[in-house]
This record gives C-alpha cells, structure tokens and sequence, in this order.
C-alpha cells in the first residue's frame, strides 16, 4: 500500500479484493488520500472522528461510516484510546450481479449511519460488520467466499433500506468523479508539498499542465470546492496537528502553515474551527 499523491494504491492483494483492519493506536495519523475502493469505518470502541472531504465526521462508539470510493479523507487521532474497523472492497468487482446505476448511486456519497437516528439500518449492517471481523483473522478456505458474501448482505441491506437517500440527489457518477481526480492527481500532489508556500490557483495550474480556467472548474467539480477554500481548509488541517502535536509557537505554526501573517491565521483558523489558535492549543493539552 502506498500514495501517489493523493491516490491510495496497492490496497488489495491480487487475488482478494478485500481489505480489513482492527486499529488501536492512541496517536494515529494518516495523511488525505482517496481510493476507488468503498471504505466502511466502524467506531468498535470509543468516539473517533474522521476528516472526509475537508467536513468533519464525528463518530460516537459503534457508530458507522461509509465512505465513497473518490471521497478524500484523512485521519488525526490525538490521546485518543478506542478501536476503530477498517474495511475496504472493491465494488467494481461486483459488475454483473445485481450492481446497476440506482445501487452506484446509493454509495456515491459519503454517509454515517447511527443506533441514535436510524436503529433497525444500524443493527443491520453493524450485524454483517461483526460477522466479518470475526471471520476475517481465520484465513481459512471458505474465508474469502463467507466476506464476499457480507459484502454482498451489506449491499443488499442499503438497496432495501435506503431507497430515499436517491429520491433528491444529483446522479453524479462516482466513476466520473474518480476519473476526475486521476487527472487532478499532479495538482493536488503540489498542493499537498507545496501549501506551506506562496501558491496561486494560477501556479498550479501551470505546474499541472491545465489552463487556469479549466483548472478551477475541474477542481470545483470534483473537489466540491474553490481552490482557494481548499487551500485555507488544508492550511488550518496542517496547523492543527502543529499545535496538537508540537511545542512550536502559534506564530511559526502559522508560517509553517503556509500563512502570511498572523492576523490572517488567526482569523481563517476561528473561522474555520470556530475558536483561536491559541484556545485550540489549551484544549489539547
């Protein structure tokens, strides 16, 4: 497994295209990224929050997270003890067995299922989630076929259950999403090693090889965001595991962010966040 920029590759052995992961780590970072694989996080053990997209997902114990093949996101766990699942599949695997357009579109967009808000979808998947976690580490002959077969009780579970998140969305096809960001992924590589520096929506495009118009509007729709309020979300991101993490003071976190003044830090980061750098810092302490 490995990044090349923002794109998580080598998931999966060739052979399986499943993936399971049981994390424990206090302290647990791991940079933005996407996949074309759909991703399920399930809170096991105390609360967890998980960056999708530059929005923030707050996941109480036992809580459920789909996650979007082409959704970036990332990961800050700071003095945080819990388990948290990983698992990721590759649904294009599924062509071919009852994977039409209307089931694409129920996995498009990222979505947390709580016990709170929707019981009976909860206890469902979280049933099939248990089920895999407990198979998964018996490696045996019938292991690939028995999670498989979740996977497919999982799908089955939304088709049945979810018909309505469809009925007022936009059919945005995830395949177009996530060839958009192939090609963006020079761009957003830059960004990611350059935002600590003085760039422009203009210099990366330029560094990418785009036009600056058709850059921005590329960006936009795939991202869901202007360039500029990619860069200030991704600036105050890095800023925050400064202050969480190091003993820097709030005016060099500030610069090493990509930041030209401190006032200018200050107020995007309260914008952003809702409180000062400096409260920020008090709370993590």
């Amino acid at each position: 497994m490995f990044l090349d920029g923002l794109h998580e590759k080598g998931i999966f052995s060739e052979s399986y295209p499943f993936r399971l992961v049981a994390n424990t780590e206090e302290n647990f970072d791991y940079p933005f990224h996407w996949h074309k694989a759909l991703e399920i996080i399930y809170a096991m053990e105390s609360d967890y929050e998980v960056i999708v997209n530059n929005a923030n997902y707050v996941l109480d114990e036992r809580d459920i997270l789909l996650i979007s093949g082409g959704d970036i996101h990332g990961f800050h766990v700071h003095g945080n003890r819990g388990k948290r699942i990983f698992i990721q599949f590759d649904i294009t695997k599924l062509k071919g067995f009852g994977f039409d357009n209307s089931l694409k579109l129920l996995i498009s967009k990222t979505r947390k299922i709580s016990y709170q808000n929707d019981k009976d979808l909860h206890r469902m998947l979280e049933e099939q989630i248990i089920k895999m976690i407990e198979d998964y580490n018996k490696n045996d002959l019938a292991s690939p076929l028995y999670l498989s077969a979740r996977v497919y009780d999982i799908l089955s579970i939304l088709a049945r259950h979810c018909a309505n998140w469809i009925m007022n969305e936009t059919p945005v096809s995830g395949s177009k999403r996530i060839y958009g960001l192939e090609k963006l992924n020079g761009a957003l590589k830059y960004i990611e090693e350059n935002y600590h520096k003085d760039i422009t929506l203009k210099s990366v495009a330029s560094a990418s090889g785009f036009s600056e118009y058709y850059f921005s509007r590329l960006f936009k729709e795939v991202t869901e965001k202007n360039f500029c309020s990619y860069l200030k979300e991704l600036r105050v991101k890095k800023a925050e595991k400064l202050l969480a993490d190091s003993d820097m003071l709030i005016t060099q976190v500030a610069y090493a962010s990509g930041f030209k003044s401190i006032t200018s830090f200050n107020r995007t980061f309260k914008e952003i966040k809702g409180c000062t750098p400096t409260e920020y810092k008090k709370m993590r302490v």
